[in-house]
């Protein structure tokens, strides 16, 4: 009895030592980005507001622009919109090149 309880352990801990290896783990898709886009902002931002921006990770399931505004707030817009596309227009003319 004390046998068969010990073998079942020991199978039980190799499986998840095999399972938790480096080499599974990294077969499997547990990436996940930090920053995706749900829901758009409907209205158009003041260009002025908006400190930064940037893309949301291929990862997301939705295509996106997530803005940074003066106050820290992280607004998301839909790149296929016209005001959001204005405000990447000129956003892009004030940044620096080397960005």
């Amino acid at each position: 009895m004390i046998l068969k309880m010990m073998k079942t352990a020991i199978t039980l801990v190799a499986f998840i030592l095999i399972l938790s290896s480096p080499a599974v783990l990294a077969s499997r898709s547990f990436y996940s980005p930090d920053e995706c886009c749900f829901v758009f902002y409907p209205r158009p931002l003041s260009v002025k507001k908006v400190v930064s921006y940037k893309y949301t990770d291929r990862m997301c399931p939705m295509e996106g622009v997530l803005f940074t505004m003066q106050s820290n707030a992280n607004i998301c817009g839909d790149p296929s919109v016209e005001w959001v596309k204005n405000v990447l227009k000129a956003k892009q003319k004030v940044r620096p090149k080397n960005e």
